[in-house]
């Protein structure tokens, strides 16, 4: 997310304009580098990283081998057997090369099965994880148009397909659709889980995401970014969720400040949900924390300042303590960096810090935990050349991040979603 102030007659400070000059160019994977820092040689390898291509030629996800060390080590490219999507996104004009969301790439427990959306071919990949990569399992209809993001809880996946913007159109609203998958990683369709969202602009839902307990769908519209004075009314959704695994009618909820983005669940089920608040304003963007009642209904309990630029990303450690906010920045004076936030069991939140800022990382769109919550890696976007990367950090015992490496570039023409073991 950066911004949509060019669209917003008499805004002079606008990053769209900024990132649109980003022209990401497609390269060949082969040719990608790869990692050399004598450390990694000597480290074990104890998990791996997936982010996906996007590329509307031929998708892609990208295989990475995580060390004990932290450091990440690109291994493979392995096919979707879909397309990447493009359309214009929030901050990001006339199309975009990557999908600017939350929850592009999904897994079970334990990373058996890794899940990935197709956004150009409006569909769904499963893959089963093996020694040596990803096989591909499966290909499904999505069940609406350009989806783009996924979430998991037991054997039912839902997606989020945000629908075509207006522009250039023909626009198309967007739904939610539900899909069971087998130990193996078939999937199929639940009957009567597609959903319309709530009425606002289509193409700018941002995520869809469980509650603990499997019950509730939540769903972040953003809003409506061409009004004059941005509007929090109707910007998150909740679903209802039956034993059959199909989704209720959405029940609209506002947030309190406009265009909230990303979110997750502490382990108390409260909802910790980005607002970039402002297009137009650098630092401006906040978290929020929300009561989820059975019935999806939101009370707010705290919104705290990130001091950042359009904060769009969230993910918090499993025991409930901290949680990490990334700050896209995308050429805001602000720049781009993750807040660091300490959480409390009422839902309070504080927050303790922001990383340091980094040269040439011009947006930063994507961010996730090792499954120890020892490190995190967070995606970036390079202004010049235009490439991305993935930064490591070490999360310290107090929650605070130190910044130790990161990937060399991805040559990639799009690189979206984070995820990983």
């Amino acid at each position: 997310m950066i911004s949509l102030a060019r669209f917003i007659p008499g805004k002079r400070w606008s990053l769209l304009g900024l990132l649109a000059a980003v022209a990401v160019a497609v390269f060949a994977l082969p040719g990608m580098a790869s990692a050399k820092s004598p450390s990694k040689s000597k480290a074990k390898v104890v998990g791996r990283v997936y982010t996906e291509t996007n590329n509307p030629k031929q998708n892609q996800v990208l295989i990475f081998d995580r060390f004990a060390n932290g450091h990440l080590k690109f291994v493979k490219a392995v096919a979707t057997g879909g397309q990447g999507g493009q359309q214009l996104q929030p901050g990001c004009a006339p199309t975009c090369p990557f999908l600017d969301t939350q929850g592009e790439l999904a897994q079970t427990s334990g990373g058996k099965l890794v899940f990935a959306v197709n956004a150009g071919s409006d569909s769904v990949s499963s893959f089963r994880a093996t020694p040596s990569g990803l096989k591909l399992v499966s290909v499904h209809s999505s069940g609406g148009k350009f989806p783009n993001s996924l979430t998991i809880h037991g054997n039912l996946l839902y997606v989020l397909d945000s629908g075509i913007f207006p522009m250039p159109g023909p626009a198309v609203p967007g739904n939610i659709a539900g899909l069971r998958f087998t130990a193996a990683g078939h999937l199929t369709a639940v009957s009567g889980s597609i959903r319309p969202l709530t009425p606002t602009v289509p193409g700018l839902a941002r995520q869809v995401g469980f509650n603990n307990n499997g019950k509730l769908l939540v769903v972040s519209l953003l809003g409506d970014p061409t009004l004059p004075t941005p509007v929090a009314t109707d910007s998150i959704d909740t679903f209802q969720v039956s034993a059959s695994g199909a989704a209720s009618a959405p029940t609209p909820h506002n947030a309190t400040t406009p265009f909230p983005f990303g979110f997750a669940f502490d382990p108390n089920d409260h909802l910790i949900m980005s607002q970039v608040t402002s297009l137009t304003v650098p630092g401006a963007g906040n978290t929020a924390s929300y009561n989820v009642a059975g019935s999806g209904a939101l009370t707010p309990i705290a919104t705290v300042p990130t001091k950042g630029t359009a904060p769009c990303w969230v993910t918090i450690t499993p025991n409930g303590k901290y949680a990490y906010v990334v700050n896209t920045g995308g050429g805001a004076p602000t720049g781009g960096f993750t807040s660091e936030y300490r959480l409390f069991p009422n839902g309070s939140l504080k927050l303790l810090g922001n990383t340091p800022v980094r040269a040439n990382e011009f947006a930063l769109t994507d961010e996730t935990l090792s499954s120890d919550s020892h490190y995190l890696y967070v995606l970036s976007t390079g202004a010049s050349p235009a490439t991305h990367h993935i930064d490591e950090y070490r999360v310290g015992v107090n929650g605070i991040l130190t910044f130790i490496g990161q990937t060399p570039a991805l040559a990639v023409p799009g690189a979206s979603g984070l995820v990983g073991t």
